[in-house]
Parts: structure tokens; C-alpha cells; sequence
């Protein structure tokens, strides 16, 4: 579809002054706080495809050592334990998006550059894109996912998304500051050995992890008692460290973030709970392969009476798993306060 202007339309250049009031713009949340290309950070990103040519990205992992070694008279030959190792592949995605005028007239009329407001729309778009992209990738198909049980309100895992939304209740199975911290203990051991040890992104010194929650399920972490106590004598956050950045709570080394590109469902319990998925995140949680950098492109049409602006870029995120379980990540599930339907 085309961007028009008519001279009825409401927008359209009058003799009196107007102005346009412009969404504010929003930069990545993931890009500007847990992307980087070493692998101490949420999101590990491969940029080898901007520089050659290719598709697909092959991530690896060796398992740390699992055997107790031997002691003094004991023969270490013979004994050696093998390296395991196991990969994890993604294909990059080409994306775009654009806009267009329909003639001279129409840009002419308007009491804005629609030359300008398209270019920061379409920036707009694209931060926006790779953080839905992220958080696609994070929620998708969790193998473990954490919830508080319904009736007396003790933690439970699953595999299984339906089971934790059916299980849970509204009264007990929303965020607490005591189930932040069975997080990050079930984080710290691998659940017992059920699966990988989810490994902490060190920050001056200090080991965190990350919990990604919608903003519904934050209300009710705000509101807890136990948390509010607690922050009144809460240690400054390190203002300058993108991990905390934008961080809405620290509860036992865990950095707590919230964003609405997680949904909402209403079906919990089996009827009509209210509540959201989320994800406790560890270092590599998440990787993202580039095969073309985002840029803006500018075309004309029609000798030059048309203009047209695309957004694009190639890349693509990932979810690792390995071996049939995700690594750095496990789902959780909590219930919420709908405050959205006030």
C-alpha cells in the first residue's frame, strides 16, 4: 500500500502551524544491553556470513569434564576422559520492510518530511523486529519449564506448556522473591543434573542471571511485601553496565528486566488464569547469526514522482540446544495480575 496525502487530510500542510507528534523511538532492547560477540553475555552474536558467503551458522559446545580423576597410586592412563561435543545450526532469514508515496503532490501537501518520518519509522520497525525475533526464539519450545505449583504453591517443572498453565493458580503461582531464588539455585545445579548448568554472565566480579518477565508479572514482584522491604536498603546497581540497564529489579543476583513483546494468555488453570511465559537466562541463552548488517534503502519510481524507502537486513536468531536440551535458558511460568483490562 502506498502513503497518500490529500488535501482533506487531517495532516496536511494548513496556513496555521501544526506538528506532528512522533512515537518516541525505540532501540533494541536486546541489541543495547545483552549482544555482544564473546560468549559472556545473553545473546552470543556470529558475524563470519557478513564477510563470506553463506546461510547457515554452526554453533559448538564441549561438556565440561565430568569425572572424579584419580588420586595418588592410582594409574591416570587408561582413565582419561573423552571430550564430548555436540553443534547447533541456524539459517539466516532475509528481512524487509518498506514504504512508499504515491507522487510529488502528496509529499509536497504534508506538514512533515515524509522522507525523514519514513527513514525513522522504518528504524523504528527494525529494532523492533529483532527484539520480537529474540523473544520468539527465547519462548519457543522450552524442553524445561519452572512454575509454582497451584495448590500449595512449591515449585514444579515440566516439559510440557500446557501442564504448567493448567497447574497453576491465581492466588499461588504468581512471582515471588523466594521463586527468583529457587531459579537461580535450579540455574547454579543444572536442576540436578536434569540438565545443562546454566552458566552466569560475570559483571565486575559478581555472577548474574537474567529473567525476562512480562510487565503484568512485574506488577506483582513490585507489590510483594518481602521484595518492597528488601529494596529499601538495595545496593546501587552498576548504572554504567548495559546488563542493568533499564533493570526494573536485583533479587538474589538475578536482574530482572521486563518487556511487553511477551503475551499474555488468559486460559491458566484451566479456564481463566491469567499469566505469561517467561525465561531465566544464563550466558549464550541466545545467539544471533548477521549475514547483512540493517540498512535503509531509498528507490524512486515512476521518473522520479515516486519515492520509496525499505528497511532490511539478514540475520537470524537461535534458541541453542544440544543434545535434545536447551543450553543457558529454562522456561518459567508464572500467573498475573491482569492489570491490562482496567
Amino acid at each position: 500500500m502506498k502513503t497518500t496525502f490529500s488535501t482533506s487530510n487531517a495532516l496536511t500542510k494548513k496556513l496555521w502551524e501544526e506538528r506532528l507528534f512522533r512515537d518516541v523511538e525505540i532501540e533494541s532492547y536486546f541489541v543495547s544491553r545483552f549482544m555482544s560477540e564473546n560468549d559472556n553475555n545473553i545473546v552470543q552474536v556470529q558475524t563470519d556470513l557478513t564477510k563470506s558467503q553463506g546461510d547457515q551458522v554452526t554453533f559448538g559446545i564441549v561438556p565440561n569434564l565430568t569425572g572424579d580423576g584419580v588420586t595418588s597410586g592410582q594409574i591416570l592412563e587408561g582413565n582419561e576422559e573423552g571430550l564430548g561435543s555436540y553443534d547447533y545450526s541456524i539459517a539466516l532469514e532475509q528481512y524487509r520492510h518498506g514504504t512508499r508515496t504515491r507522487g510529488k503532490m502528496d509529499v509536497q501537501r504534508a506538514m512533515f518530511s515524509i522522507p525523514d518520518v519514513s527513514r525513522n519509522k522504518l528504524k523504528i520497525w527494525g529494532a523492533e523486529k529483532i527484539d520480537k525475533l529474540l523473544v520468539a526464539a527465547l519462548l519457543a519450545s522450552p524442553t524445561k519449564i519452572l512454575y509454582r505449583d497451584g495448590v500449595a504453591g512449591a515449585p514444579s517443572g515440566t516439559s510440557s506448556a500446557s501442564t504448567a498453565k493448567t497447574a497453576m493458580t491465581a492466588a499461588n503461582s504468581k512471582i515471588t522473591p523466594n521463586f527468583i531464588s529457587v531459579l537461580r539455585v535450579w540455574a547454579k545445579t543444572g536442576g540436578a543434573g536434569a540438565t545443562y548448568r546454566i552458566r552466569p554472565v560475570k559483571m565486575d566480579g559478581q555472577e548474574y542471571y537474567v529473567l525476562l518477565v512480562n510487565p503484568a508479572v512485574m506488577y506483582d514482584l513490585r507489590i510483594d511485601s518481602t521484595f518492597q522491604t528488601a529494596q529499601k536498603d538495595a545496593m546501587e546497581r552498576g548504572k554504567n553496565n548495559p546488563l542493568f540497564r533499564g533493570a526494573v529489579a536485583v533479587w538474589d543476583n538475578v536482574v530482572v528486566h521486563e518487556t511487553e513483546r511477551i503475551s499474555l494468555f488468559t486460559d491458566g488453570g484451566g479456564a481463566a488464569v491469567t499469566g505469561a511465559f517467561g525465561a531465566l537466562m544464563g550466558a549464550q541463552s541466545l545467539v544471533w547469526a548477521w549475514g547483512e548488517r540493517p540498512n535503509t534503502v531509498q528507490e524512486e519510481f515512476d521518473y522520479k514522482n515516486e519515492m520509496g524507502w525499505a528497511w532490511e537486513m539478514m540475520g537470524k536468531a537461535g534458541k541453542p540446544v544440544f543434545n535434545s536440551k536447551d543450553y543457558g535458558t529454562v522456561g518459567v511460568c508464572f500467573a498475573a495480575t491482569n492489570v491490562t483490562t482496567i
